[in-house]
């Protein structure tokens, strides 16, 4: 079984490396345009150098490349791209990523129409530079958004069967969303989570329960026309069964005060990742908090229109925010 170590995970951090025509869905035109995306694949770059020549091949990638590899790469740096690219393992995922991802004009298109939407909400976003990489199975950061730059780790997107997911032993809840569709919702997220002003510090459950809420409700208006089920990560099951159960889920916060408590145990349990809700009954899925906190920005909305998104991201009173939504589920 391959292990994922904190040498990989801090590797691929600091080199970030680098099919299924699968976009997203868009009933809607896109009103701001954009240059369209170009996307530099550091990964099969970087991959396709001599393992015995490493330090020419990067000398000669380090102007495309350059923010990864710097001008002028030392030894150490140079030994340790050339451990990267030799092992076995990270071998094996590159050339999968070769299979599935054969070219990423799909991914460019759906990321110029997924900027262009964001463009329209977001008038300061700026269109970043996009990159792909082979990260090593870093799952836990499977798209990474840093100001002027976004890394997508192809690698996480290589579809859920993917034998060396299951040796990796990453968790059923997460590979079954490693698809390539989840790949724009996914960048969705990270740039939605960059507008959340530095001032907006949750602390009670309802505070987090309104955060992702604003996240997913962002997710909404850059992807026009996406499964909600994407955007939050659930099976269509998951989804009906949420709906189904929507008024007992808020009766059960309002009932044992849940809301307004600043507990850790609370937010693992409602608000984190996972295959279930801990002490729900069978077919409930993790993170009820965020959906519940997404139908209430939903409610907040429809009552008050007039709010863009900006002014949604800076409202930090979530009480108010709930008060105002008038959100109350259907028995």
């Amino acid at each position: 079984m391959k292990k994922i170590n904190s040498a990989i995970l801090w590797l691929a951090i600091i080199f970030f490396t680098g099919g299924c025509q699968q976009g997203i869905k868009s009933q809607e035109p896109v009103k701001t345009k954009i240059e369209p995306v170009k996307i530099a694949d550091y990964g099969q770059a970087l991959f396709a150098l001599d393992p015995v020549n490493v330090k020419a091949g990067l000398d000669s990638l380090s102007g495309e490349f350059r923010f990864f590899i710097g001008d002028d790469p030392d030894t150490l740096k140079v030994i340790q791209i050339r451990e990267f690219i030799m092992d076995p393992f990270n071998r094996e995922l590159a050339g999968k990523c070769r299979e599935v991802y054969p070219d990423l004009a799909f991914l460019e298109n759906d990321l110029t129409k997924t900027f262009g939407n964001i463009k329209t909400h977001y008038p300061a976003f700026r269109v970043p530079e996009v990159y792909t990489y082979v990260s090593g199975l870093l799952y836990e950061s499977p798209v990474e958004y840093i100001d002027s730059v976004m890394i997508i780790g192809l690698d996480m997107f290589l579809g859920w069967d993917y034998a060396q997911y299951r040796a990796a032993g990453i968790p059923v809840y997460l590979t079954r969303r490693m698809e390539p569709r989840n790949i724009i919702p996914e960048c969705s997220r990270q740039i939605a989570f960059s507008m959340v002003p530095e001032n907006i510090q949750p602390k009670t459950l309802l505070d987090f329960m309104i955060f992702h809420g604003k996240i997913l409700y962002a997710m909404e208006l850059f992807m026009p026309g996406t499964a909600d089920s994407l955007k939050i990560g659930y099976t269509s099951n998951q989804m009906k069964w949420c709906s189904e159960n929507e008024a007992e889920i808020w009766r059960l916060f309002i009932d044992q005060e849940m809301l307004y408590r600043s507990d850790a145990f609370l937010n693992s349990r409602f608000i984190q990742d996972g295959p279930f809700t801990a002490g729900l009954p069978e077919g409930s899925p993790a993170m009820l908090g965020r959906w519940i906190g997404w139908q209430i920005i939903r409610s907040y909305i429809k009552k008050n229109p007039a709010t863009d998104l900006i002014q949604l991201f800076e409202m930090g009173d979530s009480q108010l925010i709930l008060s105002k939504s008038g959100y109350k589920p259907k028995k």
